[in-house]
């Protein structure tokens, strides 16, 4: 059993990659749709990596597994409950395979089922008209239950983790279409199972965490672009092969920097396709990931 759980440390370096931070921004921004509006979107989100940090030490190539592929299935639906308050669900399906040695506990070079499914609702407690454009105000309560995934597996779906997260901020829109939003969070993280009893077998504590969101956009009647920065930082935890590590990686700093940028088209009023991508440009024991992902949007 040592020797696999050496094996495990080793090889869960270069798969550590946290992915409820991979989908774009999250699921709040600063929109709302008229009361009743229901839509539901389905995504394709495609990610590789061959590099990572170990603590804040980018290291390339992927030790074990050298190359890192991800594929992400999202179901992401919105109902405007009043024209300031809208309810959010969001559910991924996940796909992670490494490229090199089988995985020392299951055999398998390979992850994949359903992640954290998270629950969201944003509202508007005003919003103030301007000269030119408004600003509104947008405060955001949800959580997130993780659906029995291994959490301290070689290419772990997910912290395993549940979680609680409240957010606040502002969005400016000018009446040509620009707008320019910023958004602050906080993240408290439940325990994550021990499913492997490692150290003195208590389930794991995963770090809270605070995190960050800036975005600069357009917002047309004919098409809609952004581009954000996303970043995260763990109030606690520990870094992988640092002081207090001893394969419990649900309690890992995971630390980011992401830039990128999202277009949408609407084809009609009821159906309209989207593009995006995104890479980490920075982070702690996280895979420097790149991504792009496509999804199709119904309004109802």
């Amino acid at each position: 059993m040592k020797n696999r759980i050496t094996v495990l440390l080793q090889i869960f370096i270069a798969t550590l990659l946290f992915t409820s931070n991979l989908n774009a921004q999250g699921p709040i921004d600063g929109f709302f749709s008229k009361k009743g509006k229901t839509s539901i979107s389905l995504s394709y989100l495609s990610g590789n990596y061959d590099k990572f940090y170990v603590g804040g030490q980018e290291v390339s190539p992927v030790p074990a597994h050298n190359e890192i592929d991800q594929t992400i299935y999202s179901l992401h639906a919105t109902y405007a409950v009043t024209d300031n308050l809208t309810a959010i669900a969001n559910l991924p399906y996940i796909k992670k395979e490494g490229n090199g040695v089988a995985d020392p506990i299951n055999g398998t070079t390979e992850q994949s089922d359903f992640q954290d499914l998270s629950i969201f609702l944003k509202w508007a407690p005003f919003t103030k008209n301007l000269e030119n454009g408004s600003m509104t105000y947008i405060v955001a309560l949800g959580g997130s239950v993780p659906l029995g995934y291994e959490p301290s597996g070689i290419l772990s779906l997910g912290s395993g983790a549940p979680g609680i997260d409240a957010k606040v901020g502002l969005q400016y829109k000018n009446n040509n279409g620009f707008f320019a939003m910023v958004m602050g969070g906080y993240g408290h993280r439940g325990k994550a199972d021990n499913n492997f009893n490692l150290g003195n077998g208590s389930d794991f504590d995963a770090p809270d965490v605070v995190n960050a969101v800036l975005k600069l956009g357009y917002a047309g009647k004919h098409f809609y672009l952004d581009a954000f920065l996303d970043s995260q930082s763990s109030l606690n935890g520990v870094d992988i092969m640092g002081p207090g590590f001893a394969g419990n990686f649900p309690e890992t700093i995971v630390n980011y920097s992401k830039l990128g940028g999202t277009v949408f088209v609407p084809f009609t009023k009821f159906i309209g396709a989207s593009i995006g991508g995104a890479t980490i440009i920075d982070g702690r024991n996280i895979g420097k990931n790149k991504y792009y992902n496509v999804g199709l949007t119904l309004n109802l």
